[in-house]
């Protein structure tokens, strides 16, 4: 039972990390949403956006190091969150 509630209690935690979209405002009125990225999908930063590193997906991925998968997902898919947009 208890190795159930564990699990269950680290899939709450990586669930709500704290790196979250963002959606902006162009000058020209249209919006788009940014996504958060990490090594894994590089590819997907979005010009002009500017990220901030999440230190709550640090903590986590520290405290879960031995399941190897937490760290994985949380630093590859959500280490850097959208916080402003600069359009120049």
């Amino acid at each position: 039972m208890k190795k159930i509630l564990f699990f269950a209690a680290m899939a709450a935690m990586l669930l709500n990390s704290c790196a979250d979209s963002k959606t902006f405002r162009k000058q020209n009125g249209t919006e788009f949403t940014a996504q958060p990225y990490g090594w894994m999908n590089g590819n997907e930063k979005v010009k002009g956006v500017n990220y901030e590193i999440c230190t709550t997906n640090i903590v986590l991925s520290i405290i879960f190091g031995e399941t190897v998968v937490a760290p994985v997902l949380l630093t590859g898919l959500e280490l850097y969150e959208p916080v402003d947009y600069n359009e120049r």
